[in-house]
């Protein structure tokens, strides 16, 4: 009996660790700007990465109004309780200031924050947000996919309690 409780409770942790839930609600129109989440390791191995947006008052800057998008995660591993997920997408209000957060980080180990960007969608417009690591340096860069060039940004403070 001891033994199956601790087989049930390992299975129910790494099943946890390994599924990307999101926090993030919107009732999207039908030509509210799509965001595509994606990252860019490199030649380094890539890790799972968090996304986070605020909708509701970027301007604010709250922790507390960012909600968890999930974690893009483009291969699986056996060193990382994470398995792949390809598809990482979230709708956006149009005409409205939205902040985005992304990170990386594997325990005690590594981690990686990208500075915080605003920026401004546009109505029936698609972004792929790009969570890149060069050099040791991560930075999120927003690309408007049908003119492939980078949109107009603010950068945030790190947000505040």
């Amino acid at each position: 009996m001891k033994k199956k409780l601790i087989l049930l409770s390992i299975a129910s942790f790494v099943v946890g660790c390994s599924s990307s839930k999101s926090d993030y609600h919107y009732l999207a129109m039908e030509d509210d700007p799509q965001l595509e989440f994606s990252t860019d390791f490199g030649d380094e191995t890539s890790l799972p990465v968090d996304f986070s947006l605020n909708i509701d008052n970027p301007e604010a800057n709250y922790c507390s109004d960012f909600n968890d998008i999930g974690y893009y995660y483009p291969e699986s591993s056996i060193f990382v309780l994470a398995k792949a997920n390809l598809e990482l997408s979230a709708k956006i209000p149009a005409n409205k200031p939205v902040a985005i957060e992304s990170h990386y980080n594997v325990g005690n180990q590594a981690s990686c924050y990208a500075e915080t960007k605003q920026f401004i969608a546009e109505k029936g417009k698609t972004y792929k947000v790009n969570f890149k690591l060069e050099n040791k340096y991560c930075d999120l860069e927003i690309i408007d996919k049908e003119t492939s060039q980078p949109v107009r940004v603010k950068i945030k403070n790190k947000c505040t309690k």
